[in-house]
């Protein structure tokens, strides 16, 4: 097999089904009678006014090799982070498609420091999209990315360096789209990122957005999801499963979920069909791990309709996070008078406890200037959380677990 061919096991192919293997590429396995009952392939909607039509679930270049493949086959036409593919390393399920078919993203990092910290370099992020360009072989990216955002409204309005380098990289035919995934910054000073967003969706190049939405959020992110379908606007969900990782580790949660009145749902799947049922909302991208994940995902983000068992599982979700899963809105960082990045802490614990991924977690908690241990316990965060997390409490936990 080549290195784009996953190791499947007799199972995973008549799960997958013959005819799907074979068109994914996958070569060098015998024959076998196709599965029925493979999910149909990923509807599309327009990513605001780039005019793209993506799928509603997004690719990331860091999903294993054995997944892309078959997330092709699927429908999966968006990739995240594309960047990090070579000419070397460009999926070959990729490659076999005609360029104009599939729609890859260059993200670009603040330089000189992280997204707290770094600076925006007009001539350093031109620079890097086209050595990125270069070194991938792909001739252009569809969608040049911000990474992180910027820090506050002031930034946004007057600090132009990102727009100039996409600018001339544009003209070089090497970009043809302007987005951004943004984050809040009231940690160090900055605003939300709603209000931010709120802003260059009214008035900006900017063409589309990536933030944080989850069931349960705030109203301020439905209002920017209304003004986003308003002024065709494209938006792109991320860090929507909140608990969804640990519920499922949780023998307790699982037993509810056996429950007859939940009988058929999962709280992920629910989570997909409820994204999907926002008409302002573009897409999601959603760590996926293996094919049970991909299959469940892209399943149930073919069914536009919610039924009453999705509402009801996610009720069950929704009652397991109050008072332990984070939701990132980041309200509790604005009352801490030590500027702790709480809700940077929390998604790092998502990445250890939703994604398994505790290498990752602690290496974020690693690089922050200030961590669990700066919480003095004074109580003023508490009032702002709508998940009833005791705070203090949690982050030294989350130190116990990261540092």
């Amino acid at each position: 097999m080549s290195h784009e061919e996953p190791n499947l096991t007799r199972r995973d192919f008549i799960r997958l089904g013959a005819t799907t293997v074979a068109a994914a590429g996958i070569s060098g396995l015998p024959a076998m009678a196709a599965d029925t009952n493979v999910p149909s392939k990923l509807p599309r909607r327009r990513y605001g006014r780039t005019g793209l039509q993506i799928g509603r679930l997004v690719g990331a270049a860091d999903w294993t090799k054995e997944l892309i493949p078959l997330a092709v086959e699927r429908g999966v036409n968006y990739w995240h982070k594309a960047q990090k593919w070579t000419a070397e390393t460009m999926p070959a399920a990729l490659k076999r498609q005609p360029r104009e078919s599939y729609y890859l993203e260059v993200v670009v990092d603040r330089v000189g420091g992280d997204h707290n910290h770094g600076h925006i370099d007009e001539e350093q992020h031109y620079q890097f999209v086209k050595e990125c360009v270069k070194n991938s072989g792909v001739g252009y990216y569809d969608v040049f990315k911000f990474h992180f955002g910027y820090h506050s409204l002031e930034e946004a309005k007057n600090n132009q360096g990102v727009v100039r380098a996409f600018d001339r990289l544009k003209k070089e035919g090497l970009v043809k789209h302007l987005a951004l995934s943004q984050h809040h910054y009231n940690n160090i000073g900055g605003d939300m990122a709603w209000e931010i967003l709120s802003y260059l969706a009214e008035d900006s190049p900017f063409e589309a957005a990536q933030f944080f939405y989850t069931y349960g959020d705030k109203q301020e992110l439905q209002q920017l999801l209304e003004l986003a379908g308003r002024k065709d606007f494209g938006t792109i969900a991320m860090k929507t499963m909140g608990g969804v990782g640990r519920a499922a580790q949780d023998a307790k949660f699982q037993k509810l979920l056996a429950e007859p009145k939940y009988k058929g749902c999962r709280p992920g799947a629910a989570m997909v069909r409820w994204l999907g049922s926002n008409p302002n909302l573009t897409a999601a991208v959603i760590a996926t791990k293996n094919f049970e994940e991909l299959e469940e995902n892209i399943g149930a983000a073919t069914q536009m309709a919610m039924g009453p068992r999705d509402h009801a599982a996610l009720g069950l979700l929704t009652a397991y996070n109050q008072g332990q899963t984070c939701l990132l809105c980041s309200k509790c960082v604005t009352q801490c008078p030590q500027h702790i990045g709480i809700a940077d802490i929390f998604r790092y614990e998502r990445y250890a406890r939703d994604y398994q991924d505790l290498h990752r977690a602690r290496r974020e908690y690693a690089a922050l200037t200030k961590n669990g241990t700066a919480c003095v316990a004074c109580g003023d965060c508490l009032p702002a959380c709508g998940q009833g997390i005791d705070i203090a409490v949690k982050l030294k936990e989350m130190h116990r677990l990261l540092g």
